[in-house]
């Protein structure tokens, strides 16, 4: 399988978040100077270090915990190429695709002879249960009881870049005097925690533990191979977007 790195998003918010986290320190360390200023010399000084140190704490709390969720995304992204590298070199992976001046996002889009797959990937930890579009996730805590926590909704996420996706192809693909009709984007939702189960049901969209992707691929069963001259040029649009 061939593979092809764009700008990653996830790693461009995780140093934004690092320096986040660093202008936090700074107000704390300030607001520390600013109290020890305010015993010898004026209240003021102790009024203004405060306010630094309640900010800068507040900052630090807040980027940490986002930091967390982001690394843990990261790590997750980089799970699914190598689950995929078995497959043969017919198959192309483009990591971090965008759309300019769209909402539209994918972690990884995988093109293969029969069809185009958008694969949106999540590291959670725990059970994953939804119904239809209604996703969330229940999770031992440290202390050993169990807790639910809300994800979001990866399945109307992916939809929606698929469907800008789509759209951004077709019209480029038109202008070409290439017929768009002659492919199809699946979009799939991709756990890569080993520790998680999976229970959903009604998905509008498939769902599945990243060990199951691999196998799914493989067993397309789209009768019709789509051009070869439309794969390169699909790959040569997303390389450049």
């Amino acid at each position: 399988m061939q593979i092809i790195n764009k700008r990653d998003y996830v790693k461009r918010k995780i140093k934004l978040e690092y320096i986040k986290i660093i202008s936090g320190v700074l107000l704390i360390a300030a607001g520390f100077f600013g109290l020890a200023l305010g015993f010898v010399l004026n209240w003021l000084f102790f009024v203004i270090g405060s306010l630094l140190f309640v900010f800068g704490g507040m900052i630090l709390s807040n980027r940490t915990g986002e930091m967390s969720i982001w690394k843990a995304g990261f790590v997750g992204q980089q799970m699914v190429p190598k689950a995929l590298s078995m497959l043969p070199n017919e198959f192309v992976l483009i990591n971090n695709v965008s759309i300019k001046d769209k909402n539209c996002d994918i972690d990884h889009v995988l093109i293969g002879p029969k069809c185009l797959y958008a694969i949106e990937s999540k590291n959670y930890n725990g059970e994953i249960y939804g119904q239809g579009d209604e996703w969330g996730y229940m999770k031992r805590g440290r202390a050993g009881g169990f807790y639910k926590g809300h994800i979001g909704n990866p399945a109307k996420q992916i939809k929606r870049s698929v469907w800008e996706l789509k759209q951004m192809l077709d019209e480029k693909l038109s202008k070409m005097s290439l017929d768009p009709n002659q492919f199809w984007i699946e979009p799939i939702v991709v756990f890569t925690n080993p520790n998680t189960t999976l229970k959903v049901t009604d998905s509008t969209v498939k769902a599945m533990l990243l060990k199951d992707l691999p196998s799914y691929i493989q067993k397309c069963d789209e009768k019709t191979q789509i051009p070869e001259n439309m794969l390169k040029t699909i790959i040569d649009i997303l390389r450049n977007e």
